[in-house]
């Protein structure tokens, strides 16, 4: 994973600050499965995605980590829509990326997982109810990093929401699946260690065939000595 993550690491548009964009081309990297994406630098606004739609569109800059705050976010477009709304876009937030995604088709609730560093025990892993119950109704667990898969599946099973990964009326989500996603969650955390600020993947659907990662961000500690991650294994917040 070393390699991986300094290739990476290397080759962001702002040192030390991922956009979206280039976190999901990191997580893709690692096998997790994100929207089909494209991002469009300044002077290329007008250009058609290579992917069928509805599309969503957003601003892409590490200086806005929450994009809904500042109306920098619309879903929903289809080819027409999309051209006026990239022009829109490209007013309100001039010389920034946008990233065009193909909006995914979900079922059954969203989910948040994420990891940090904590100062006194190291990085470490959390999941729960995402969307916005992560904020009206806070149902999370965390775990040191890395983990495996049986202590992956065990984080499920605190959740207050956990049924719903038991077939809770009718749902057909596969849990398995989201503990593979944790644990690999677990190994990024543990390779960026002190470098580490916080990653956050919020929401996190499953469309009837994988978990896919709908929203992402991290954040890379600036007082971190280390340029990349050390071992193998800003701006306008929303």
């Amino acid at each position: 994973m070393k390699a991986l993550l300094t290739r990476w690491h290397s080759g962001l548009l702002v040192a030390g600050r991922p956009d979206e964009y280039e976190v999901k081309r990191l997580l893709a990297a690692l096998g997790l499965k994100v929207p089909e994406g494209v991002r469009l630098l300044s002077g290329r606004r007008d250009a058609p995605p290579p992917f069928e739609g509805p599309y969503a569109l957003k601003v892409c800059s590490p200086d806005i980590l929450h994009k809904t705050d500042v109306h920098g976010v619309v879903l929903n477009l289809d080819g027409e829509s999309l051209v006026r709304a990239m022009q829109g876009m490209a007013t309100a937030f001039p010389q920034t990326p946008l990233l065009v995604e193909q909006m995914a088709v979900s079922r059954g609730p969203e989910v948040i997982a994420g990891a940090l560093m904590d100062p006194s025990l190291g990085p470490a892993v959390m999941v729960g109810a995402g969307g916005i119950l992560t904020e009206i109704a806070p149902d999370v667990v965390f775990r040191l990093a890395p983990l495996d898969e049986h202590e992956a599946m065990r984080m499920l099973s605190e959740l207050r929401i956990a049924p719903v990964f038991e077939g809770y009326r009718g749902l057909d989500l596969d849990p398995d699946a989201l503990v593979r996603l944790l644990v690999t969650v677990g190994r990024l955390a543990a390779a960026w260690s002190e470098a580490l600020d916080q990653l956050d993947l919020n929401p996190i659907v499953w469309t009837g065939r994988d978990w896919t990662i709908l929203d992402a961000k991290l954040v890379l500690n600036p007082s971190s000595a280390a340029p990349a991650p050390p071992c193998d294994q800003g701006g306008r917040r929303a």
